[in-house]
This record gives C-alpha cells, sequence and structure tokens, in this order.
C-alpha cells in the first residue's frame, strides 16, 4: 500500500503575522510539520510520499493520472478561496481515489460555522444564536437586535483565528455594523454571534462511530485576564495560553459530558476520521457551548494533538500510527472511496 501526503504548506501564501517580526502565519501547515509527518510515517515502515496540494490535485485530473493500491493522506487547508478545506475532497473524488478525512458533503457543512450549528439544531446542544452576513446577504438588525449583547463578530469560514482580535467583541448596534463592514473587506462571510462567557476548549477526536482511538479535551487558560479575553490571531501565532490536559482544568463529569457530545455531534455530521470541536465552557454555570468544527485540525507535535501525546507519553510517531490504522484495510479503503 502507498501512502500519498497532501498539503499545502504555509510558506506559499500570504503571511498574516505581525509586521516587523520573522514569522510565517497563516491558515496552513508549515514545510516542516509537512516533512515531520511525511519522517514519522516512513519511520514507521510505511511507504509515503508528498504528493503535493491542490494545484498537484488538478493537475492529475487535467493529465489524467491514475492510481492504484494506495490512500491519499488529507492534511491540506486548501488554497486561499472561501471554502477552501472543501477543495481536496471534492478534487479527489474526481479522480476516484481512497482518501483520509471526511467527504465533500461534511467538509462543505464543517467550514461554514453558522449552517453546522444550523444543522445540528436537533440535538438539543447550547449553541449562541447567530447570524451570517455576505455581500449579497445584507446585515439583518431586526435578528441583531433580539440577539443578547455583547456579540461577537467573526469570518465565518476562516480558520486559524484570522480576522480575530480583541475588537471582535461588540456592545453595540454601531460597533456590529464597523466590525462586520471592516472584516468584509477581507472575507467573504461573516458570522455575528452572542459572546459566550467561559474558558475555550477544544475536544480532538481520531476514530469514527465505533471506535475513537484519540478523544480528548484540552483547556486553553489565556494569558489575558480581561473580562472579554480572545484567542486572537496575534495570540494564536504567539502560543499567548496554557493548555491542560481532560480533568488536569476541567471537573471530571464535565469532562465526560463534553467527549460525549462531540462524539455525538461527529456521528450527525457524518465526520470521517478526524476533526476538532470547539467550545466554551462556562464552570460556573456548567454551559458547554458548541462553537465550531474544523474539519482539518493541524496534525503537528507542537497543535493540540502533540501536547495530547506528550501527555499520554506517546510519541508523535505512535500519533500517526493512531491515524494510519484507521485506513490500512482495504475495506477501509473502500469506504472512503464511497
Amino acid at each position: 500500500m502507498k501512502f500519498w501526503l497532501i498539503c499545502d504548506y504555509r510558506e506559499n501564501y500570504t503571511n498574516y503575522a505581525n509586521l516587523g517580526t520573522n514569522t510565517m502565519y497563516n491558515d496552513h501547515p508549515s514545510i516542516k510539520n509537512i516533512n515531520e509527518i511525511l519522517t514519522a510515517i516512513n519511520s514507521l515502515g510505511y511507504d509515503c510520499d508528498y504528493f503535493g496540494g491542490i494545484p498537484e490535485l488538478i493537475n492529475a485530473i487535467d493529465t489524467k493520472r491514475t492510481f492504484e493500491n494506495c490512500i491519499f493522506l488529507n492534511f491540506t487547508d486548501g488554497m486561499d478561496q472561501q471554502y477552501s478545506r472543501v477543495q481536496a475532497p471534492a478534487l479527489l473524488d474526481i479522480l476516484n481515489v481512497p482518501y483520509s478525512g471526511s467527504g465533500v458533503f461534511q467538509s462543505v457543512i464543517m467550514n461554514n460555522k453558522h449552517f453546522c450549528k444550523k444543522a445540528l439544531l436537533k440535538l438539543g446542544i447550547d449553541m449562541p444564536k447567530s447570524c451570517v452576513v455576505s455581500h449579497d446577504m445584507p446585515i439583518n438588525l431586526k435578528i441583531v437586535e433580539e440577539m443578547h449583547f455583547p456579540l461577537f463578530v467573526k469570518p465565518n469560514c476562516s480558520g486559524s483565528s484570522l480576522g480575530i482580535s480583541a475588537s471582535c467583541v461588540c456592545h453595540s448596534k454601531d460597533e456590529v455594523l464597523l466590525k462586520t463592514s471592516e472584516l468584509l473587506d477581507n472575507f467573504d462571510e461573516v458570522i455575528i454571534e452572542e459572546y459566550v462567557k467561559g474558558i475555550d476548549v477544544t475536544n480532538y477526536l481520531i476514530g469514527n462511530t465505533n471506535s475513537y482511538l484519540v478523544n480528548n479535551i484540552v483547556t486553553a487558560e489565556l494569558f489575558d485576564n480581561s473580562p472579554y479575553a480572545i484567542y486572537g490571531i496575534e495570540e494564536k501565532q504567539n502560543k499567548l495560553r496554557k493548555l491542560y490536559l481532560d480533568n488536569e482544568y476541567l471537573p471530571k463529569d464535565i469532562v465526560e459530558k463534553t467527549k460525549k457530545q462531540s462524539v455525538m455531534i461527529a456521528h450527525t455530521l457524518g465526520v470521517h476520521d478526524i476533526c476538532r470541536i470547539d467550545y466554551r465552557i462556562n464552570l460556573s454555570t456548567q454551559n458547554i457551548s458548541f462553537i465550531e468544527i474544523n474539519s482539518a485540525p493541524r496534525f503537528s507535535s507542537t497543535s493540540e494533538i502533540g501536547f495530547i501525546a506528550s501527555k499520554n507519553n506517546v510519541t508523535f510517531s505512535n500519533m500517526v500510527q493512531y491515524y494510519i490504522c484507521l485506513l490500512y484495510t482495504s475495506d477501509a479503503a473502500d469506504d472512503l472511496i464511497g
């Protein structure tokens, strides 16, 4: 079995890091990250090469390339267009090859924060009220006025905290209008939702409905102690937070309830192989609020999955092994094509 690693790397795209720094930052993994995954897979005895990213997949379709006895490992966020995480599944389906991760429809839903919440309404879980705005869908002030302030305004289809800063917390209608207009200069869609007071929590899942090899909660304590502490692009770029695993920070019953809810969300959305679900948890009320889900979470020794590995005394290569073992059967490959 041959593995092809699909990933578009950071150094090829726009740098959103603060001016005056030597840091390269955007919604893509770095070349170093790609090489780390590649080295780990080959160290486990598998045959794996880097295939390229979205341009290389398009070229493979244009040149009518065919592939046998292989699985494509999808670690890409796509390119820089809206709904970029949908690009790889769509192209891999056209090539008719098995691949890791969720399919086209599931990726579309997860890539849209507002409509993803709509898809989960029947679960009865707590979610902040929201509305979506675009150049073709003007802001509905009546809906905004019916929400409870403060409101949080952010890009609807982007990740990696792009477009997010403390100014996204809006305390009036005028602030909402100003922030929405500002974000629409750079993003196609904006989501306006009620701000949820609490601590940032993410639930990382590797596995599928009947078996999750990884189901861990990572709580992020921000260094900013202001009333509306936000993990924006600057904070994420500089990793300005302290992480805790499972009940190192949260009560055990909250951890178990969150994990159970995450499995229910992943099952409802038809997630395949991997995802990361973000929450805000209010410890005073024990309220668990679903915020969003990521279909292509960062997979590196310095991201949440690396933190989970180190806390469990597992090497990064072993964590890669957990991911690979989901795919290394002919039945799994057939299921992925479907």
